[in-house]
């Protein structure tokens, strides 16, 4: 990532306790694509309004309510955004996050969902630090 233009990141510093991981094991990657990925653009202000107002929304409430997720990255490259949450439940995650979003205007994203009980998705990230690719910040 990062090949066409700027790229930030901001992730949790730390890895959690082997009991922790094991039983939030699933990841959550939602992705929103603001330009295409050739662009080389960070989104404009509008764009990033409203991701700001999503963003604010879902991380405040899994931080609150911390059953349902916890989010864990924040990455900007290549035309998307994407945040990555650890849930213990999948099901779980979608009915709180519809729950969280339910007064708000639909947003363009996209989920993935997969098995990730060693929390590889996050350790990448945590040792790319030492790459000095992107600006990199502790969520």
């Amino acid at each position: 990532m990062g090949l066409h233009g700027p790229s930030l990141s901001r992730y949790r510093s730390g890895m959690p306790s082997s009991a922790d991981r094991a039983l939030y094991s699933n990841l959550v990657i939602i992705r929103w694509q603001y330009a295409d990925a050739n662009a080389g653009a960070l989104p404009d202000d509008d764009t990033l309004e409203r991701m700001t107002e999503f963003e604010d929304a879902v991380l405040e409430a899994a931080d609150h309510e911390k059953y349902w997720g916890s989010g864990v990255a924040v990455l900007t490259e290549n035309g998307v955004r994407e945040w990555r949450f650890y849930t213990p439940d999948t099901s779980e995650f979608m009915d709180n996050f519809n729950r969280v979003l339910a007064d708000k205007d639909a947003y363009p994203i996209d989920f993935q969902v997969f098995d990730d009980p060693e929390w590889i998705a996050l350790a990448e990230l945590q040792s790319a630090q030492s790459d000095g690719d992107g600006d990199d910040e502790d969520i």
